[in-house]
């Protein structure tokens, strides 16, 4: 189904979109910092990795829902929605890099950027499934590609926090908590002074980032362009990080491409999201209200039990 407009910023009610694009014109609304160009550029934005747009464009799945929630994704594809600016502000910011990529491509030689590509999924019942990606960067001669990440700030290192009763990992990420105390299931004490049990090593790319390059690797290679190695570069409003990845092998690619597109194409509506790696994306998803009515009841870290502490990051 298509976007049906916006849940404004100042006033968190739904207008359409010519009507924010004409309110940003003017000036915005107290509470409002959207702007015209930055409005009509989100709108512009939404193809064809969003859901609704992809299946409107007939692109079928995409690399980018797959490693993300497989629920959301039917949501938007069979009703309609709402998006609010501010929660896709984000996405829009990174949007701005691939233009440059595809810039430096057109220079280049042995470069593909924003190029979109496509493979078929043949599933256990017999259905054919069209997956595409677009990889932002693919640097032939190297055999490596690269992706562009957006972030607040980026990683400094990777930080694990590892039980000192029984040596056992109790979490780890790209980002510090900022609390004092981590509570542990693993020993008899039940929770351990953050800053006395943290261990740190050079950066990592996160986990959703390393399956996606995994996956744009099989895909090239499904389109006779072979991929070695991979790279995140994370940035933020002042530099950028170098992260390399570890890719996944074709194999393991492919069974993992398998139990993606299976949970995404499944008569039943995929479940809500449980791991708490990936409770961040209920915070901005824009069927979040149609998916907690038909849960019947909140989802995301509002519906974790209160004993447990989600990582917050800094």
């Amino acid at each position: 189904m298509p976007l049906s407009g916006f849940i404004c910023d100042a006033l968190d009610a739904p207008i359409a979109v010519t009507g924010c694009l004409a309110c940003a014109r003017n000036g915005a609304l107290p509470g409002c910092h959207q702007t015209a160009p930055v409005i009509a550029g989100i709108v512009r934005g939404l193809r064809p990795d969003d859901p609704a747009a992809a299946l409107q464009a007939g692109l079928g799945l995409t690399v980018t829902t797959l490693i993300s929630c497989a629920r959301k994704a039917r949501l938007m594809r069979n009703t309609t929605y709402w998006l609010k600016p501010a929660h896709a502000y984000w996405a829009y910011r990174g949007q701005l890099m691939h233009g440059v990529a595809a810039q430096y491509a057109a220079d280049a030689d042995q470069v593909v950027a924003e190029q979109r590509f496509a493979m078929t999924v043949d599933l256990a019942n017999g259905q054919l499934i069209h997956v595409t990606g677009q990889p932002d960067l693919v640097l032939v001669d190297r055999r490596h590609v690269i992706d562009f990440k957006t972030t607040k700030s980026v990683p400094t290192h990777w930080r694990r926090y590892i039980c000192p009763e029984t040596d056992l990992l109790i979490s780890e990420g790209l980002y510090a908590l900022r609390r004092k105390w981590i509570e542990c299931p693993h020993c008899v004490p039940g929770r351990h002074e953050v800053k006395t049990i943290e261990v740190t090593s050079e950066p990592r790319a996160k986990l959703h980032h390393m399956l996606q390059l995994s996956l744009y690797r099989l895909l090239l290679h499904r389109n006779g362009l072979e991929v070695e190695t991979g790279e995140i570069i994370y940035q933020d409003m002042d530099t950028q990080c170098r992260v390399a990845v570890d890719l996944l092998s074709l194999a393991d690619t492919e069974r993992y491409l398998m139990e993606r597109v299976t949970l995404a194409v499944q008569a039943e509506l995929p479940p809500i999201l449980i791991d708490e790696a990936e409770l961040w994306q209920c915070g901005f998803c824009p069927a979040r209200d149609e998916c907690e009515r038909i849960h019947g009841g909140p989802v995301g870290k509002a519906a974790q039990p209160k004993t447990i502490n989600p990582l917050e990051e800094v």
